[in-house]
């Protein structure tokens, strides 16, 4: 199969976000005198939202105080998304990826979990929002991922039909998301998950190395 488009997540397939949102996190944490959390863990607890995330890493005494979580998780909302782009930037070899693609008359698109304005945002600071002909966030109207209405919404500004694209992700949220649009997709080893946590969730078609992916085109 040769598909003549890709539908992308951003974190964690696309961007190395980790140092930013472990850094907002245990901002967050030393805000109210809580422990601080390894910065080394911090893709263990991300990719289901920073809501999650938080509740992941708060001492276990209180994170099951909702009201408690939903005020940290507020400001820590607030706070990411005042400044989303210090550590964050593409990993290697993606840029060149895109433009390769862009060359080959690949349609590119994104959809993240990330709010909106905050997607368009940190795609255009690291990325450019030109080499896309679709990039939305969660909130735009659509539910979180794995729901898969803002991936097909995506799909539809592109402008070409499902069976022409191809999912890249690196979760098995992403996975999920992709088998409920009708999309053939492929997950990347190089995220948040390693390939023995992805084959241990059923995960089977991976993409070990960027240049893997002209592969497919």
């Amino acid at each position: 199969m040769r598909y003549r488009g890709i539908l992308f997540d951003l974190d964690g397939t696309l961007l190395d976000t980790l140092a930013d949102i472990g850094f907002y996190l245990n901002r967050t944490l030393s805000s109210y005198g809580y422990p601080l959390f390894p910065p080394d863990k911090v893709h263990s607890v991300v990719g289901w939202g920073l809501r999650t995330a938080l509740y992941k890493i708060l001492p276990a005494e209180i994170r099951d105080d909702d009201v408690l979580l939903s005020k940290l998780t507020k400001e820590l909302i607030a706070d990411y998304n005042s400044n989303p782009v210090i550590k964050t930037a593409p990993y290697p070899g993606i840029i060149e990826l895109l433009d390769e693609l862009k060359r080959r008359g690949i349609v590119l698109g994104i959809f993240s979990n990330k709010s909106h304005p905050v997607t368009l945002q940190v795609v255009d600071k690291t990325m450019g929002l030109s080499r896309f002909a679709a990039v939305l966030g969660s909130d735009a109207g659509f539910p979180r991922k794995p729901a898969p209405e803002g991936a097909l919404e995506v799909i539809r500004r592109m402008g070409l039909p499902k069976s022409d694209i191809l999912y890249i992700g690196d979760t098995i949220m992403d996975h999920e998301t992709a088998v409920g649009a009708g999309l053939d997709d492929i997950t990347v080893t190089w995220g948040f998950r390693s390939r023995k946590q992805l084959e241990e969730q059923g995960i089977t078609r991976f993409i070990d190395t960027v240049d893997d992916i002209l592969a497919y085109f």
